[in-house]
């Protein structure tokens, strides 16, 4: 059977653990997670140079019956091991049992380095630790991968930029995904500053990051946000990495908080084909370059590998990041809808001719072109200069430019804020206009600023930051590039594809 998850037992689970971690009465603490406890006591035993003893009949159970071996690799969820000095066992008991939850000594710790098990006092099981968990060094052959290249780069042929655009927002991986989010309860204890979807009531769009109040009265608050490119990490491992981690922190300082930790789901093919294996090595290069040189700690994680069909069928290399970021005062946190009429339209960092991976590209067949790579010197300097304007009040609103470039951005924070807006992109340089509005750059975000505080904004910014437009009207208004879309059409674009599939449009 596969595990079911009981959010109603985790809750006090976390808070006795926590309980007992701050009174110091435990010496460790792990997760049981795959093997369950066949894993967590070696490992822990394994760490501390210790052998252990395990009482196998005393684990809790939630069905009688289960075999000896069952419950020694059974993934119950909602589990942890806590060890501890021999004086701290009733104090800990009685923590849990305050908090309504099972605890039971199973284990001992021993001077002899096996792990030994015990069925109703007769010994079932003895097996030297360092065989069972140490464990072999894996040393398998891998391929680089070819990465995508401009000097390839084939530009497809498009139709008109109309058509483009609402295309890129109908894509399922851009267009609204309110039928998934409105299943869960997304403001349990009313702390939700930020909510997934952000604009005004019936005419919301997508958010960059959730900004929570944990403890309500007091005004700091805590943001989360993910970031995933598998087209990037197909095109280009080590960018696609780095990219993900990118995002994330745009997505977090997008909502004004600073990124704090993060953690990593990794889903890959079969590592025993050289050529998956090298995709992975590189992805995680990328990851774990740009978090060291960020300071960004990954505490916590998970691999899924072998994600491969017979025939060679096999998943997109995809890094999901999730992160955390942290905001002093969530009062002065931001949301990605345009506020009002008349306000500036700035994009902030450089828009560069990088297509490879690309929506556009993917949508109508471009092959080819660099991927975005990330200048890691100036995300920190942006994410600074981007909290230091937002701390002063001087931005409106802001969304990071990501899937579908500066236009799907700007178109979605239109549809949030149900209003206009008219764009001039002489001021982006040189790339023709299909370049501007759809390469996918890392380290970009669109901003709103009042007339009043342009000036502001800019020095801000330290000239890393392009006035592209105004707020206004009811249309998307692009005059270079042939682009006139109300809002009510882009709107629907984005809203409907996923309601129609779940079963109507709202």
């Amino acid at each position: 059977a596969v595990q079911l998850g009981d959010p109603i037992t985790k809750e006090p689970t976390l808070h006795a653990c926590i309980e007992v971690a701050e009174k110091k009465l435990i010496t460790g603490m792990k997760d049981l997670g795959g093997g369950g406890l066949s894993c967590v006591i070696g490992e822990m035993a394994l760490d501390a140079g210790c052998g252990a003893d395990v009482d196998l009949d005393k684990v809790p159970l939630k069905e009688a019956g289960l075999a000896p071996w069952e419950i020694w690799v059974s993934e119950s969820q909602e589990r942890m091991m806590v060890t501890c000095k021999p004086e701290n066992v009733d104090r800990i008991l009685e923590i849990f049992d305050m908090w309504d939850v099972p605890a039971t000594v199973v284990a001992k710790t021993t001077d002899i380095p096996h792990t030994r098990i015990f069925w109703k006092g007769e010994l079932i099981f003895d097996m030297d630790l360092e065989f069972l968990t140490g464990g072999p060094v894996y040393d398998r052959p891998y391929t680089l991968p070819k990465v995508s290249e401009k000097s390839r780069e084939s530009f497809p042929k498009l139709p008109s930029n109309n058509e483009v655009l609402t295309t890129l927002l109908s894509d399922l991986n851009v267009a609204s995904k309110e039928w998934a989010i409105r299943q869960y309860d997304h403001e349990v204890r009313a702390g939700t500053v930020i909510k997934p979807m952000v604009g005004k009531m019936n005419m919301t769009g997508p958010g960059d990051a959730t900004v929570l109040m944990p403890v309500l009265g007091r005004w700091k608050g805590l943001a989360a946000a993910v970031g995933c490119n598998p087209w990037f990490c197909e095109e280009d491992p080590y960018k696609g990495g780095m990219a993900c981690i990118d995002e994330t922190c745009r997505n977090i300082v997008a909502v004004g908080a600073r990124p704090h930790a993060f953690t990593d789901c990794l889903n890959f093919g079969n590592p025993e084909i050289p050529e998956r294996l090298g995709v992975f090595r590189e992805a995680v290069r990328g990851l774990g370059e740009i978090c060291k040189k960020l300071g960004l700690p990954i505490p916590s994680g998970n691999v899924s590998l072998y994600n491969e069909a017979p025939g060679g069928h096999h998943i997109l290399p995809t890094p999901m990041i999730l992160g955390t970021g942290l905001i002093d005062d969530v009062r002065k946190a931001v949301s990605a809808d345009f506020k009002e009429s008349g306000n500036r339209i700035y994009i902030v960092g450089s828009t560069k001719d990088e297509m490879g991976g690309s929506l556009l590209f993917r949508k109508y067949g471009g092959k080819e072109g660099d991927v975005p790579g990330v200048d890691i010197d100036n995300l920190k300097d942006l994410m600074d200069r981007m909290l230091s304007a937002m701390d002063k009040g001087l931005v409106r609103s802001c969304h990071d430019c990501s899937d579908g470039g500066m236009a799907v951005a700007v178109a979605e924070m239109c549809i949030s804020g149900d209003i206009g807006a008219t764009l001039d992109l002489k001021g982006m340089g040189a790339l023709e206009d299909a370049r501007k509005l759809y390469s996918e750059s890392n380290t970009r975000w669109i901003a709103e600023v009042k007339p009043e505080n342009a000036k502001a904004f800019e020095s801000a910014l330290g000239g890393k930051a392009v006035c592209i437009g105004e707020t206004g009207g009811d249309k998307l208004n692009v005059a270079s590039a042939g682009i006139s879309l109300s809002v009510k059409e882009m709107r629907k674009a984005w809203n409907d594809p996923i309601w129609n599939i779940m079963g109507g449009s709202q």
